[in-house]
């Protein structure tokens, strides 16, 4: 802590020299004095209206004159009155130099007296914000179309309009030595497991670093010890609807300030591969539709390896004579595959990268022109192509680009196994797939839970959406304080 000076003088100077008063033109400071009476007053350009300024000034004029008439004197009067007497809602106060700082980078107004060793500090903040848009990911035909923005106040505020529950907590925390990025732990105070809770807030007060500037990917790898496994441990979000569904079932989750990405905690494998759209159609259309997407998970990670080994067990088995490529190519299967999944991730890093009216007309020149010209010319077998553009389009029908992008790196070591293996290489990497898949862990709960453990009913709300009159109990494998989801 640093306590702040009483001499007016001897605050300036130091608040001037650490902000770069005069050298950074964003940074205000506006000396007032009214009949004796000294203040300095601290803001941030861009994150206030020039009107606050006005309303504190004329504010603190009221005072003067009032303590003036009345022959009031001190400096803790006139703080008091200042405090008093401000028109804003949030309004505080601190010894500590520090925090009256990082405030003020921040952006709230803070408000030096001379005489007094504290600070006022008016929270008159106006970030600038895009309107809560359609979410780009984990869109529905039905449904809202809000989705979270940069702005941290924005974000909660869409939460509390979805649970006006009084237990919702929304713990602000700041992360980072030199950006001091607002973090906020969000949970429903009597379902989360208070465990799970302690251990997730630990790991936040725990974060040692000058800054997280990639905000959300950076705060997941400080809180999951996961250098190396390709899976996701957390699952993300832009969607108010599902952050407020997860809370209900006794998830965490976290913001972070200038991301519109959430952070839930913790997660399972399964989470991964649920969607919105589900719940916004009839439970026998959702449930259709989750064995679509249970089927395109599995269709993006085995299908060309299980081809590939069928490919090398066609000689000894004339039965399967019917999955190899009728016309031979000078390039191996095995090499037409690597190359198709290379290709493939080029052409994903090159519609990332151009400019949005030209990303259609590329991918219509990569996908028709290049690839009906490399079937012609005998670089790639027709039957390639089309294996590999239903397990390609399989990997965006996932829901979550995390859980695509590992399967993507799965595939390609089960590939690999397979080529240099044999067909005993594609069972083995599928076994390897399972037991990571079954060892892994987020917070303690299972990743592949309800397969791994197995649990029976976990495993039945995995295959069959049921309607919500029906679904009683929340996920067991949280182990939340209130387990039942009825009430009344």
């Amino acid at each position: 802590m640093r306590p702040i000076n009483a001499e007016l003088d001897r605050v300036v100077e130091e608040v001037n020299q650490t902000l770069g008063v005069g050298v950074s033109f964003d940074v205000l400071y506006r000396p007032i004095d009214f009949s004796g009476m000294r203040l300095a007053v601290y803001g941030l350009n861009g994150f206030f209206q020039s009107l606050f300024v006005f309303d504190i000034v004329k504010a603190v004029e009221r005072v003067a004159q009032r303590l003036a008439e009345n022959k009031v004197h001190g400096t803790k009067a006139l703080g008091d009155a200042i405090y008093a007497e401000l028109p804003f809602v949030q309004v505080d106060r601190t010894k500590d130099l520090e925090k009256a700082l990082i405030n003020i980078m921040s952006g709230p107004i803070a408000i030096f007296v001379d005489g007094q060793s504290e600070a006022i500090l008016v929270d008159t903040r106006l970030y600038p914000a895009r309107n809560p848009d359609d979410p780009a990911v984990e869109r529905v035909v039905r449904g809202p179309r809000d989705g979270y923005t940069e702005t941290l106040v924005t974000n909660v505020a869409l939460t509390r309009r979805r649970l006006r529950d009084p237990g919702l907590r929304f713990e602000l925390h700041q992360v980072g030595q030199r950006s001091k990025t607002d973090v906020c732990l969000v949970y429903i105070n009597d379902i989360v497991n208070p465990d799970l809770l302690a251990a997730v807030r630990k790991k936040i007060q725990g974060i040692r670093v000058d800054g997280i500037p990639m905000a959300e990917q950076s705060i997941e790898e400080f809180l999951i010890d996961n250098k190396w496994n390709p899976y996701p441990m957390a699952r993300y979000t832009e969607r108010p609807d599902v952050v407020a569904t997860h809370l209900l079932q006794g998830y965490m989750a976290i913001f972070v300030d200038t991301s519109p990405e959430v952070i839930i905690l913790p997660t399972t494998f399964v989470d991964h591969v649920q969607h919105p759209e589900d719940y916004h159609q009839t439970p026998l259309s959702g449930t259709y539709m989750r064995w679509i997407l249970l089927l395109s998970v599995i269709l993006s990670v085995l299908l060309p390896p299980v081809w590939l080994a069928l490919i090398q067990l066609a000689p000894s088995m004339p039965a399967l004579h019917w999955v190899v490529p009728h016309k031979e190519s000078s390039i191996p299967i095995w090499m037409q595959m690597v190359f198709a999944e290379m290709g493939m991730d080029i052409l994903r890093r090159a519609v990332i990268n151009t400019p949005m009216p030209l990303g259609n007309a590329l991918g219509i020149v990569a996908g028709v022109i290049f690839g009906q010209t490399a079937v012609t010319v005998g670089l790639y077998s027709a039957e390639v192509m089309v294996f590999m553009a239903v397990t390609f389009v399989a990997s965006f029908a996932t829901s979550s680009p995390e859980l695509a992008a590992a399967n993507r790196l799965v595939r390609m070591m089960l590939l690999i196994l397979t080529t240099l293996i044999g067909p005993w290489g594609c069972v083995v990497g599928i076994l390897g797939w399972f037991a990571l898949l079954g060892r892994s862990r987020s917070f303690g709960v299972p990743y592949f839970w309800p397969i791994l453990p197995f649990h029976f009913y976990g495993f039945k709300q995995m295959l069959v959406r049921e309607p919500l009159p029906d679904i009683k109990t929340r996920i067991s494998a949280l182990h939340p304080v209130d387990p039942d989801k009825r009430t009344g």
